[in-house]
């Protein structure tokens, strides 16, 4: 029994000074539990009846790809089809498609691509905060990591959604200009374009990343245009599909309600978790206007998502790429001793709350 408790003593101290080690362990401990409830909670609960779900239902995991997850998957597999498909971005069903040729099928490539982007994403979000010097050099990684895995609707990294893919993709591009490795930040901007809509806020982000940092112009040059250029190869091949370029747009809210309310929606459709999350992105501003200007910006653009689509369809889902949030919490609770349990505690019990929710298909955004 002791020889037990000391390897395992020595497995975990492996696991535990290793970022890399660590990340893995953290992202299969989350997608482990997320399947074990998410699927256990369906044999008691039916489903939402209007959900719309993968259409292998046969599969014991299609409880993992409802609402938008199956159409990433439907474009992965038919292409662009209508201006329905045209306001999701190209490159998680680009990598599905890939994937595919080797798994021999959809619903797993896009699973595999979320969870392997899921551990690149913990990474450098530990990486990061030991860069801005949040986390000492040998401290372990797993408290701050918490704070990200945890986020109310971190349920959909673990999803057939673009966020964990949308996660890796900013905090390496973060960690790379924290440390002035800039020969790969436009690539990494060409991509972030092609993943998601919110990708120009990544886009403005590293540029003013990249002035604080006084780089030098053309840095800042190369990095706008690769973002710049992936955005234009989409819609040059939208209006080659839909004779539109701006068919992602006129599909955001021609197709999926975008700007088809007044500003009084807001108000009347608001909920407890919308309110969380205005508070915490006004927090988060507020905490790294002084510390770091490109973070609180980068945070309030976030805002802008309600305030433009005149609800609040997507902006939980979202508000969990606005990185800061999960950074500022750490870094407070982190040093308030009794709280910090707490917290993490309220945090569990929520997401727990919305990972049941998203495997019955009642939430989808």
């Amino acid at each position: 029994m002791n020889k037990i408790k000391k390897t395992i003593s020595r497995v975990w101290l492996f696991i535990n000074t290793h970022d890399g080690w660590l990340s893995l362990f953290i992202a299969l401990c989350v997608i482990g539990f997320t399947l074990l409830i998410g699927w256990d909670n369906n044999r008691l609960i039916p489903p939402f009846p209007i959900a719309r779900f993968h259409y292998r239902s046969s599969s014991p995991l299609n409880f993992m790809s409802n609402w938008d997850g199956p159409n990433y998957i439907a474009i992965a597999k038919h292409g662009y089809m209508s201006l329905f498909y045209a306001s999701f971005f190209p490159l998680y069903p680009l990598l599905i498609k890939s994937v595919s040729y080797v798994l021999r099928s959809y619903l797993y490539s896009a699973l595999l691509i979320s969870w392997s982007c899921l551990v690149g994403a913990i990474y450098f979000f530990i990486k990061v905060l030991r860069n801005l010097g949040s986390l000492k050099e040998k401290a372990s990684g797993l408290k701050p990591a918490m704070f990200l895995i945890l986020f109310p609707t971190a349920v959909f990294l673990t999803a057939t959604y673009t966020e964990s893919l949308f996660a890796f993709i900013t905090l390496l591009a973060v960690y790379l200009v924290l440390k002035k490795n800039y020969l790969w930040v436009p690539i990494l901007m060409f991509l972030i374009s092609i993943t998601h809509i919110t990708g120009v806020f990544v886009v403005v982000l590293i540029a003013m990343m990249l002035w604080e940092q006084r780089a030098r112009i053309r840095f800042i040059i190369y990095e706008l245009a690769g973002g710049f250029i992936g955005l234009v190869v989409f819609m040059a091949y939208l209006k080659g599909r839909f004779s539109n370029a701006y068919a992602f747009f006129n599909s955001q809210t021609k197709v999926h309600g975008w700007m088809l309310h007044n500003y009084m929606n807001l108000v009347n459709k608001v909920s407890l978790l919308n309110i969380l999350l205005i508070v915490l992105i006004v927090a988060a501003a507020v905490y790294y206007w002084r510390r770091k200007r490109s973070f609180a910006i980068y945070s309030l653009f976030f805002l802008l998502i309600p305030l433009a689509g005149r609800q609040y369809g997507g902006f939980n889902r979202y508000v969990l790429m606005a990185f800061p949030i999960q950074f500022m919490l750490f870094e407070y609770f982190e040093r308030k001793k009794l709280a910090y349990p707490y917290v993490l505690a309220l945090m569990a019990v929520i997401w727990t709350y919305t990972v049941l929710q998203y495997a019955a298909g009642y939430i989808g955004s």
